[in-house]
């Protein structure tokens, strides 16, 4: 995933004067991406990104990392959330559902609160919504936050899972002032970034809010195991291939520990497998390269949990037995999963006793 991205974040953990070299240190990275000498580097593990999502999580106690927020979001609110509209029928219900969700934990945190304003707000002279996330903070407060870009990301990538699909953004509205350059944001998001408005939110056409939600109670499950890796992971809406970016989806939504087949996903594409295939070769991919892709990612992942047994991680990701996942995961990365875990570890023991020198 793009290294910016994970510097967004970084600078936050410094803003919360959390030693850098420690997060660093804990998210398995070798480098400090925020130096001049390293901004050559375009790319980071998303392995790297997801762990310091969950540290400032712990570090805040709040998901949303305090960006533009009057309340936090303890560990577990975006869960329930999902569990609050998981059934909803169309995107527009499950919109609001959110917003009512926020509005009813904001009760308990402010009795005397007003109800927050409708999330969906229609713009004059187009066939345009503008979807709030933006809640309970000042536009004086939310004026030095243009990380909040970082949120509206996030939220973008989980409604585009939701309905199973990417979803379209005509614009996208921030509360912040406007940085020397706004082009990055412009190409983060592949549509207009608008600064300094009344409201933060992504705006769509109309007809999408009728979109039905494509995903279960299962989908949602297997979703919320491997969070944040579907709200993180693939590139940005500006810059996506389609047909790959969805195949990527459907890997990380599908229910069972077995990835599905080319047959399974053309069948649920309805298209041939044949037409799958040469599709993907026109976006310069392949089925086997994404498959490859996405289970030499998610075992990495768990290589990394040393809590976690070679085998059960095996088990995890569905291998009949552990030898094959150790000549798989040899295939994807040159060494065995064992030897993996130890150069990991040893360069993390090497980095903590350097710090500590």
């Amino acid at each position: 995933m793009p290294l910016k991205t994970l510097n967004t974040l970084l600078r936050v953990v410094i803003d919360q004067g959390y030693p850098l070299d420690k997060a660093l240190h804990q998210i398995g990275l070798d480098f400090n991406p925020l130096e001049e000498g390293n901004q050559h580097r375009d790319e980071i593990n998303t392995t790297c990104y997801s762990k310091l999502y969950r540290l400032l999580m712990e570090l805040l106690q709040d998901e949303a990392f305090g960006l533009g927020q009057e309340y936090h979001a303890p560990p577990g609110t975006f869960r329930m959330l999902c569990l609050f509209i998981i059934h909803c029928q169309t995107l527009e219900q499950a919109l609001i559902r959110a917003w009512e969700f926020h509005d009813y934990c904001d009760q308990y945190r402010s009795p005397d609160k007003e109800p927050n304003a409708w999330p969906l707000v229609p713009l004059p002279d187009s066939d345009n919504t503008l979807c709030l996330f933006q809640r309970s903070a000042c536009a004086e407060q939310d004026r030095e936050f243009v990380g909040h870009a970082n949120v509206l990301l996030m939220m973008y990538r989980f409604y585009s899972w939701l309905i199973g699909r990417e979803l379209p953004l005509q614009e996208v509205h921030l509360r912040a002032t406007a940085p020397d350059s706004t082009s990055h944001y412009d190409d983060l998001f592949g549509c207009p970034v608008l600064f300094e408005q009344d409201n933060a939110g992504l705006v769509i056409s109309n007809n999408l809010l009728q979109y039905p939600v494509a995903r279960n109670e299962d989908d949602m499950r297997e979703f919320l195991r491997q969070a944040p890796y579907q709200l993180v992971k693939g590139e940005e809406p500006g810059n996506i291939k389609t047909l790959s970016r969805h195949i990527e989806q459907l890997f990380t939504s599908y229910t069972s520990q077995k990835p599905p087949s080319a047959s399974d996903i053309a069948c649920q594409l309805n298209m041939s497998p044949r037409t799958l295939h040469r599709k993907l070769m026109a976006e310069g991919s392949s089925f086997q390269q994404l498959k490859d892709d996405y289970r030499k990612e998610l075992a990495v992942h768990y290589i990394a949990r040393p809590e976690l047994t070679i085998d059960a991680i095996a088990a995890l990701m569905g291998f009949q037995d552990t030898s094959t996942f150790y000549r798989s995961f040899k295939k994807w990365t040159g060494v065995s999963p064992g030897q993996f875990r130890n150069e990991l570890l040893g360069k993390q023991e090497a980095k903590a006793e350097s710090a500590h020198a």
